[in-house]
């Protein structure tokens, strides 16, 4: 009798042990056709469909692996049931990314070839059909997300936990990618002139001279969609616009007591607030005053996201140079500034041939949709790609986004906090400045997330860069000596929230505290001379009511990269 209960328990043991491995081979094959699962949708539609059958072949069968009893009975063991547990949701989780995440993309047909140019046009019509199978990968997405947010992190054993981390941060930014996608499908026909023509102005900004949502705008050009067919004006070089006796349209009290009258006095100065659709809306009456001309949106782009574009598009030559993916931030944001340094003219002459040789590239039958499609992805994820509507319904339908460039805002979900640089040097220096804003250390207490960031910054400038062209180094009249580069960081809290212990190498710093729409922010100037490293830290809590984590957004530089963070915490909503 006894030998025979022996023989169960050590069959069960047996036949459990070889039900974990079999989830984990299943699991370990499922993640790497995840991993694939990208470039294959971007790809040929038959290489997506191969994929994601695999994925879905070997996502289904650890589903269904672990919803039956003997997993019920390994969820239910002390000190490692919440670890089966949590396999059991990451399979469910993974199965409905390849089910209902992934199958709509693929049995819909989508392809990069569905939004590809012909003929110089947009195929508006085939965008619109896209955002139905879009809209439905998204809510798939939004499942699984469902699903592994019901993991109970804190009882877990440790080595699961970057894991986890990893899976939930993939498909919040699928989430995230879905959303952006699914918005655009539904936004775009109409805003590419499907009902009636539309016209915008397009700017470019300059991450060489930084500015809280990228650079300085320092060339722009109208723009015109009609059914699809885009046209780019004459550029126009934002200095031709001289500085206002009083800001175009009225600034609040926030605005000027941060920025001064700079935003609306200043086109180029826009962009200090960090609102897309605040900066747009005075770019737009800039322009009008001095054009005459309204416009239906503000669309901007910066050099590194045209960097992404040259890889769809291929290498250009401009002006007897070989611009290429590789070189063009360096070609763009640095060397017209040496090689025209005594011909402001020229400089803007050739701005504007890149501009306009880049649009009409991108357009062009030989451009790649693949490769277009996963850098304007990239761009926009970056915050290198903003857009404006002037259109409510649409800019509503904007804001939340990416591509809309907003203040942080919240509802309730992961608590969101800024870092933003701003040059105050009146210069070309940001091409040397390196930084890295990091948040860390994230925890609960009294239904609060608590956390604590560290901004990285670094001048690459030569030790001999006082001897630089004034283009690059700036005249030295706002009181920062050629070669030195001033720029001023602004921290931001999350709504309901505080920033303490501000830091700069060591030494406590005050700062200068204001609010804006309700958040603190911290403005903290930092005086780099060549090669100097500067550490910024600082802690900061959020008010009541979040979960999930903290969101960082961070002014995106001229190097590649960057611009957001995700750090989960281990809490729920209201909970310590």
């Amino acid at each position: 009798m006894l030998a025979t209960a022996l023989a169960v328990v050590v069959a069960g043991v047996l036949w459990a042990g070889w039900t974990v491995w079999q989830v984990q081979r299943d699991l370990s094959a499922a993640r790497a056709q995840a991993v694939a699962l990208p470039e294959a949708l971007a790809g040929d539609a038959g290489d997506g469909a191969a994929v994601v059958d695999e994925l879905q072949a070997h996502a289904g069968a650890a589903a269904e692996r672990t919803s039956g009893p003997t997993w019920q009975v390994l969820s239910a063991l002390p000190a490692l049931g919440d670890d089966f547990d949590a396999a059991a949701r990451v399979s469910r989780a993974v199965d409905i990314v390849a089910r209902d995440g992934a199958g709509p993309l693929v049995d819909s047909g989508l392809s990069a070839e569905t939004f590809a140019p012909r003929g110089g046009r947009i195929p508006v019509d085939r965008v619109a059909r896209a955002a139905a199978p879009l809209a439905e990968a998204r809510d798939g997405f939004v499942r699984a997300q469902d699903e592994l947010d019901g993991i109970r992190v804190e009882g877990l054993v440790r080595e699961l936990r970057p894991q986890l981390e990893a899976l939930s941060r993939q498909v919040d930014e699928g989430v995230g990618t879905l959303d952006g996608a699914t918005r655009a499908a539904e936004l775009l026909p109409a805003m590419l002139g499907r009902d009636g023509a539309r016209d915008y102005l397009l700017v470019f900004q300059n991450n060489a001279e930084p500015r809280s949502l990228g650079g300085m705008p320092g060339l722009m050009a109208p723009l015109r969609a009609d059914k699809g067919t885009i046209t780019l004006g004459e550029t126009v070089a934002a200095s031709e616009f001289g500085e206002l006796d009083r800001p175009i349209l009225p600034l609040t009290e926030e605005e000027r007591d941060i920025w001064f009258d700079q935003p609306g006095t200043w086109f180029q100065d826009a962009v200090f607030i960090p609102d897309f659709e605040r900066a747009g809306e005075l770019m737009a009456a800039r322009w009008k005053l001095e054009t005459g001309q309204d416009v239906d949106g503000v669309l901007s782009v910066d050099p590194v996201a045209l960097s992404y574009l040259l890889e769809a598009t291929g290498p250009l030559e401009v002006d007897g140079r070989r611009l290429t993916s590789e070189n063009f931030v360096d070609e763009i944001l640095h060397q017209p500034y040496l090689r025209y340094a005594e011909d402001s003219a020229a400089e803007d002459a050739f701005f504007g041939e890149v501009l306009t040789t880049v649009f009409d590239r991108l357009l062009a039958p030989g451009t790649d949709p693949s490769a277009l499609v996963t850098a304007l992805s990239r761009g926009a994820t970056e915050g290198r790609l903003l857009a404006h509507s002037a259109v409510e319904a649409e800019q509503e339908q904007l804001d939340g986004t990416r591509v809309a460039g907003s203040f942080p805002s919240e509802d309730g979900g992961a608590a969101q906090a800024g870092v933003y640089v701003n040059d105050a040097t009146g210069s070309k220096m940001g091409w040397f400045l390196d930084y890295d804003a990091r948040i860390s250390s994230v925890s609960c207490a009294a239904g609060e997330i608590g956390f604590s960031g560290q901004l990285r910054i670094h001048s690459s400038a030569p030790a001999d860069a006082a001897s630089l062209p004034p283009t690059v180094t700036g005249s030295g009249e706002y009181g920062v000596a050629r070669g030195d580069h001033l720029n001023v960081f602004d921290l931001v809290a999350p709504t309901g929230g505080e920033i303490t212990d501000v830091v700069v190498n060591g030494v406590r710093s005050t700062g200068t505290n204001r609010t804006f729409e309700g958040r603190p922010i911290v403005s903290v100037p930092i005086l780099l001379e060549p090669g100097d490293v500067v550490t910024l830290t600082w802690r900061a809590t959020s008010g009541a009511d979040h979960s999930g984590g903290v969101e960082l957004i961070s002014t995106p530089g001229v190097q590649r990269g960057g611009g957001k963070q995700f750090v989960p915490a281990p809490c729920a909503s209201g909970e310590e």
